[in-house]
Order: structure tokens, then sequence, then C-alpha cells
């Protein structure tokens, strides 16, 4: 059943305020101060967030151009998702930008230059941070606390409304909403060969100490059983994919743009800390020992994955996702390979692993500044959560969503997630939910049902099959959602950083491969310190303190 539409929450509203004007005279009151209907709205019901707009208003919209297929007679403006989006919601969304999403930022910003922006979009922090400087978008704070549900509020305020930072202003006011990504996308997870600890009668390691102490007995200790000194211990390439991983258990955050806020307020690249020299020091000893490819800094990911492909490392710090690549292949090539899933453990006297991770939005939201209906933007945002983030059954966005994935001709053309203006996505762990599927014997899984019939088909290759259950019953349970860390200042790029991150990423890449090769002994890491600050990072640092304390 559809909720109220708008002409019906505003007699709802009304009706609030002449119910307390009465109440007030019946107390014998000489006087009633009118409330203003934005002093009511707090007590807009749950159902009445997911309302339907009746008559459908139109909001304009800036849309990636991502399909190269459209089912017949459909494209970006006229398809049925769109059509979807409009019956449930009463909202018709009109393409006022449509480009490729490398074109995008360019014609938003001709759009700002011309003072002509869509309704609302998704943009990036850089393109948010010039939408409020030019003072273009609605503060979104009371809209957003008065409209969005519950459901919503727990999705974009995790992590202790980590998510908001970009959007928040220096009064602490959201000028626009985060729409949230799932952080199982982001959240590292350690595989190693379970065969090969079996072979060496070892234990899945309980810190990042004994999992590199693992990986230099994978190197030296013939886990094949081949006879030959062929196998490498720890997975990296020339991009040090990984790295962070590991750098991170022992509390050092040395993501490319990831900064550290300090008890003075002031901050550093997190790839500065002192507390990276252990870990460096460790892979440099791995490396010595011939735990690690003697050639990863000149193999790109897919050269240095062929020794996966061929059985020849044994760890590899990656996501839930693996399994379905290179490890697959490891499994189908190597007669007995198996891959086991470990929480990514921490360093010896680290109580926790906490990952530093990106921000898991897929943008920020805003509003035109003056339009007439800026709450329908939070509306939007309320139905996704319940139809297709949270997966609801009896939410009518979720069964509508469901029936478009029935049609083939849009299955196989553009899917239905191109086609709709836009996505969010819950910290929901698939995992457990398969496993209790499996378990009660269920032959769907709403909300993530095609990889479930994939988890649980028997007619899929054993390789394949494999992988499946991997990445769902194994990759997915290792995943912690509520221990991850956030840059400390995830804001827009400040004015140095646009001219110099490129060059400061390259620095800690050449100098942290030098410390890990040997051709660095650990005590070069000061000067590394010193010269990455010198090309821009202690001008960034200042900049970000100003911005904060702005």
């Amino acid at each position: 059943m559809k909720s109220r539409g708008r002409d019906d929450i505003e007699y709802y509203l009304r009706r609030r305020i002449l119910m307390k004007i009465k109440k007030q005279l019946a107390l014998g009151l000489c006087f009633v101060m009118a409330a203003p209907m934005s002093a009511l709205a707090g007590e807009i019901s749950e159902e009445d967030k997911l309302k339907t707009y009746d008559p459908v208003i139109t909001l304009t919209f800036a849309k990636p151009e991502v399909v190269k297929t459209y089912a017949e007679g459909e494209d970006a403006q006229n398809n049925s998702a769109y059509a979807m989006w409009e019956e449930v919601m009463g909202i018709h969304v009109e393409n006022q930008i449509l480009a490729p999403s490398g074109s995008m930022t360019e014609k938003l910003q001709l759009a700002i230059g011309s003072n002509d922006i869509p309704d609302f979009a998704i943009v990036d922090a850089t393109m948010m941070a010039s939408l409020i400087k030019n003072d273009m978008v609605e503060d979104m704070t009371d809209v957003y606390e008065t409209w969005a549900t519950d459901d919503l509020k727990q999705l974009t305020e995790q992590n202790d409304k980590g998510l908001f930072a970009p959007v928040t202003n220096s009064d602490g006011r959201y000028m626009g909403i985060p729409v949230p990504n799932t952080l199982g996308d982001s959240y590292p997870i350690m595989w190693i060969r379970q065969d090969w600890l079996d072979a060496l009668g070892l234990e899945a390691p309980k810190t990042m100490d004994e999992a590199l102490d693992i990986a230099i007995k994978f190197a030296t200790e013939d886990p094949d059983g081949n006879g030959k000194a062929d196998t490498y211990g720890l997975y990296l390439d020339k991009d040090l994919t990984g790295l962070d991983y590991i750098m991170a258990a022992y509390e050092a955050y040395t993501r490319d743009e990831y900064w550290v806020k300090a008890e003075d307020g002031s901050f550093k690249a997190g790839c500065t800390d002192e507390k990276a020299k252990k870990p460096l020091e460790k892979l440099a000893q791995l490396y010595k020992e011939g735990a690690i490819d003697p050639e990863f800094a000149v193999k790109d990911a897919s050269k240095e994955e062929e020794l996966i492909a061929a059985g020849k490392i044994g760890i590899y710090c990656g996501l839930f996702f693996n399994p379905l690549g290179v490890m697959k292949d490891c499994v189908a090539n190597v007669d007995g390979a198996d891959w086991t899933a470990v929480k990514m453990p921490p360093a010896e006297g680290v109580e926790n692993y906490k990952p530093g991770v990106p921000l898991n939005v897929y943008g920020y939201i805003y509003a035109k500044k003056g339009i007439e209906n800026p709450e329908a933007i939070v509306v939007m945002m309320n139905w996704l959560c319940d139809g297709y983030a949270q997966s609801k059954e009896d939410n009518e966005f979720y069964i509508k969503y469901n029936e478009l994935m029935e049609k083939p001709e849009i299955r196989d053309t553009s899917g239905v997630n191109n086609l709709m203006p836009f996505q969010m996505a819950a910290n929901i762990n698939w995992g457990e939910t398969f496993l209790k599927a499996i378990e009660n014997g269920d032959e769907h899984v709403p909300g993530k049902d095609a990889d479930y019939q994939n988890v649980i088909s028997t007619e899929l290759d054993e390789a394949t099959s494999w992988a499946w259950k991997k990445v769902y019953l194994e990759g997915y349970l290792a995943i912690d959602f509520d221990n991850v860390r956030y840059s400390d200042y995830a804001g827009a790029p400040t004015a140095t950083a646009v001219k110099v991150q490129s060059l400061l990423n390259k620095q800690k890449l050449t100098d942290y491969i030098a410390i890990i090769m040997g051709d660095k002994d650990i005590s070069y890491f000061d000067t590394f310190v010193e010269t990455y600050n010198n090309i821009g990072a202690a001008k960034i640092a200042e900049e970000i303190a100003e911005a904060i304390s702005q």
C-alpha cells in the first residue's frame, strides 16, 4: 500500500496544530502561540517518510552515462528504472546533464560557472566543497533530521557519522548527505594457502608478526613438497598492493591521502608515522630471506598474479572477492591447492585490527538551493535504503525492482542498477545470511539471490564452485564492519594537494620499495619523511589544519 501523498501529510500536520490549539484553549490559556509547521515535522511517521508524491514532481539530475547497450526502446532518460522510480516515489527524474563518468566533473564545473546546476546530483568531496563555497546548495540538516527514516540514519551515520565529514560546514551543518557504499568492498582479508599450512603443521596466524613468520616458512620449508626453493610467502607487486593492510596491523595508516591528527591539532601524512618503521623493517627481512618475489618491484598486478595462479605464493592480503580471480585459477591448476580466509590479525601488543579505509560512499548528494521540495532528496534515499540497500521484502520499491530484475531484456543488456539514478549499499554480512539460508534449506536470498544461486549451484565447475563458496562462506565472515579507521581529514584536497599529491604518492612508493628491497636501511625512513614533507606534505598539513579551524 502506498504511503500518504504530500497533501495528506500537510493535512495531517495542520490537524495536529489545531489539536494543540484546542488543548491550550481547553486549559484556559489566554493566548496561543501558533506552532510553525517545522516544529511538528519531527512527528512525521516512518510510513509517511516513504511517501509517494501526488501529483508527480520533477527533479533535474546529473546522470553519469555508463550503459553501453539498452533494451529495445530504452535509453538513459526513458527506461524501466526511471519509470519505476516515478511510479513508486512520484518523482520524475529529468537528466539535465548526461555525460560519461570521466566527463561529469567538467560538465558540473560548467554548470556551476553558469549558475545552472541540476536540482540534485551525486558528487565527490571536491565538487561538494565548490558547491558549498559558491552557496549553491541547501542546508540539509533540518530536512535530513526531519525526513530521514531510522533505517536511513542507521546507514548514513555509521562509525560515528564519519561519512558526513566532507559535507559538514564549520557550523556543524549538513550541506549534503552521504550516499553509502558497503565497507565490505574495502575491508581487507588475509588469504592463506591452507594446504601449505597443513603440509608444514602450522595454524592460522593470530598476530601479524606470526603471519610474517609463516611467510618466511612458506619460502624456506618447501610447502609444496617438490624439493625446490621456488615458493614465496607474501604477495607484493610494484604498486605495493596489500602493503597498507599490513601496516594497519601496527597502527600505521599509510594509504595515499590518509591524514592523522595529533593531540595538538596538527596533521601529518599517515605514511610518515614512526609506527611504519617496524613493519617496513620486517618486510625487508622477508625480502632478504626470499619470502617475497625478488622481481616484485618491476611487476604489475597481472604479472605478479601469475605466480598465484601457478601455486607459488602463500599469503595474499586482499578483499573478500579475491577467490573469483587468480585464486580460482590456482585451485584449478594445482592439485590439492586450497585457500582459507583469515581475519586480518593485529600486531603483537595491538588490541584490535583496524584498517585505514576510504569513506565508504558512492559520493554526496546535494539539493540545489531554493528548490521547492528539498525533502524529496531524503525521500528518495529512504526508498532506496529500505527497498534496495536493506532489501525489505514488503517494500514497494523492492518488489518493483525485483520484477525488473526478472526481465531478460534488461538483465542481459543494461541491468537495472545502471539504469537507476543512483544506488546505495548497506553493511550486510552476506556470509552470515547465506549460512543461515543454507541451514534452513532456503532456495533464495532476497537482495543477493544471483550470488546465492552460484554458492548453492551444483552445475558450476569445481574451481568456480569453490571460489563462490570461499567468497561468501569464508571471505565475508572475515569482515569486521565495526572496526575501521577513517582518515582524520576527509574534506576536499587542499590547493597544494591538487598540485603535488601525485608526486607524494610516487615518493612514498619509491622509498618504501627501496627500504623493503634493502637498497636503503630502515634509518633512511627519516630521510623519506623529510623529503616527503618538503615536496608539499607539510604545507598540505597546514592547509588542512586551517580548513578544519574555519
